[in-house]
């Protein structure tokens, strides 16, 4: 008796949690179903919903039985056990299903052992006193089993479903609009991460883009490879929002962030007590990206045993839960990425050759900042409209020193590294012009090494003119009066200098 009350907590523990944790009320009523099987032994559970207008009552939820014979599992007010039970209001017990003529057995799923003896319980399922379904489930009987405990445990979650349906009801106008809102958000994610949105025009890239169109609607494994900072996140987004994929989850795994035992368990996810703090079943990054695709961003870190599991992955698409022995299948796109030399981790016994050769079915490679010099200003000029239009700063160019600096840096941290950079310069900035000055001293060093090495104070004084008349031209569209009038000089000044450094006002129009 001890042992029985102990699994009837379990349950109510399970139930509760299934109800706190998911919005979902299908998924909700299936657990429960499912939790009567797994504490209790109370097979093919089934929660039936009256329609009232057909007056017919239809199954909602059900553990044990296929969709299909779900749905041909329809009953009429007064027909069958469910039927009486939704009519009258009134809980029924039938001890033996084989004796019973009320017991329709309509879902044929029922394969009675000999000499044993299937009971069958159906409770009504109401709301302020109406009924509006039932809630049934099997037993194979055993002897001294308590009908009455079972029945009262099962009112008990009869009533916490009902409140749940009635709440689902009530939540469901806001539901339809966080439903509208994730349809608009992942419309705008799909053209934020459109491939022609993606800034540069070096040939390089063009190769990117192109690699991208080809792979994006197939399901091959994609190895995104290159140096920190160059973009590989993007590139993923890409591939996932160019997809046919695109309405269903991108799940992303920073493989660096977590330590190999956390890892597992963010990817695998883990049962209740298969570890200590692991105080209730975490679904893993894999389980959510089903259907979708999963990034797992530097894969070079992987440790060896989760390289064995990753391959199973890849191999069969199944896995196991850590402290779990529930086999789960998944349809997921698998997109990585790595800065490392993998080729040198398998000769160095770091990488698997076999998992190199499934997660390289398609490489595409990420150029760096440097051998993309022609995109340079393009990005340069799209991180500062943005970051200036964040911080409510008025800044529409760059200096023509300050874009010698950045042309003529090596860029070690790529594109991340410009970002910050041309942030750097934007809250430097009071004015309407990114300066030299404004970068980093990095930057400043190559120039300053550079003009001491090679040039006089009449050449540094000459340039600097140069680039204010230059500045000057640029805000007055080309007009040289009112370059003359921005800089305090005439315009007779004005055209001696133009003559002199070889400016052509025309080139600013």
């Amino acid at each position: 008796m001890k042992a029985k009350r102990v699994k009837e907590v379990e349950v109510l523990s399970d139930i509760s949690r299934d109800f706190s944790e998911s919005l979902d009320i299908e998924e909700t009523l299936k657990s429960i179903l499912k939790s009567f099987d797994t504490h209790l032994k109370l097979r093919r559970g089934t929660i039936t919903l009256l329609d009232p207008q057909t007056e017919t009552i239809n199954v909602r939820a059900a553990h044990g039985l296929s969709q299909k014979t779900a749905r041909q599992a329809s009953y009429k007010v007064g027909e069958g056990i469910t039927g009486l039970v939704v009519q009258k209001g009134k809980e029924i017990v039938v001890p033996d299903i084989s004796k019973d003529p009320r017991f329709l057995h309509k879902t044929r799923s029922r394969k009675q052992r000999k000499g044993r003896q299937i009971a069958f319980f159906c409770v009504p399922i109401k709301q302020e006193g109406k009924t509006i379904g039932a809630l049934s489930v099997d037993k194979e009987c055993d002897p001294g089993d308590d009908f009455d405990a079972n029945i009262r445990l099962l009112n008990v979650i009869a009533t916490m479903v009902a409140q749940a349906i009635k709440l689902n009801k009530l939540m469901e106008p806001d539901r339809q609009l966080l439903r509208e809102e994730n349809v608009r958000l992942r419309e705008e994610l799909k053209s934020h991460f459109n491939i022609h949105n993606m800034v540069g025009s070096s040939n390089a890239m063009k190769e990117v883009y192109r690699l991208i169109e080809q792979v994006s609607n197939s399901n091959a494994t994609v190895l995104i490879r290159g140096e920190s900072g160059t973009g590989k996140d993007l590139a993923a987004h890409a591939i996932h929002y160019n997809s046919l994929r695109a309405n269903k989850p991108f799940v992303k795994v920073n493989c660096t962030a977590l330590p190999d035992t956390l890892l597992e368990s963010e990817l695998f996810g883990h049962e209740k007590g298969a570890f200590t703090g692991a105080v209730d079943r975490k679904i893993g990054r894999f389980e959510r990206a089903h259907g979708g695709t999963i990034f797992l961003d530097e894969i070079g870190d992987f440790s060896l045993n989760l390289q064995v599991k990753l391959l199973r992955v890849i191999q069969f698409k199944e896995f196991e839960r850590v402290g779990g022995f529930e086999t789960i299948k998944t349809n997921v796109r698998i997109v990585v990425a790595t800065h490392k030399n993998l080729e040198e981790q398998i000769k160095e016994g770091l990488f698997r050759e076999d998992l190199y050769y499934r997660v390289n079915v398609f490489p595409i490679y990420m150029p760096p900042l440097r051998e993309r010099k022609d995109d340079i200003m393009l990005l340069a000029d799209y991180f500062l409209e943005r970051i200036a239009a964040e911080n409510n700063k008025d800044i529409n160019r760059i200096s023509t020193p300050a874009i010698e600096m950045l042309t003529r840096y090596h860029w070690p941290g790529n594109i991340r590294e410009l970002e910050n950079c041309i942030e750097r310069a934007v809250l430097l900035c009071d004015g309407q012009v990114i300066r030299s000055e404004h970068l980093p001293p990095s930057l400043q060093m190559i120039k300053k090494t550079d003009a001491v090495a090679n040039r006089s104070l009449t050449e540094i004084i000459q340039n600097k003119e140069r680039e204010l008349i230059v500045d000057a031209l640029k805000k007055s569209r080309g007009s040289q009066r009112n370059t003359a009038k921005e800089l305090g000089i005439t315009e007779r000044m004005l055209g001696y200098k133009l003559k002199k450094y070889a400016i052509h006002p025309r080139y600013y129009i």
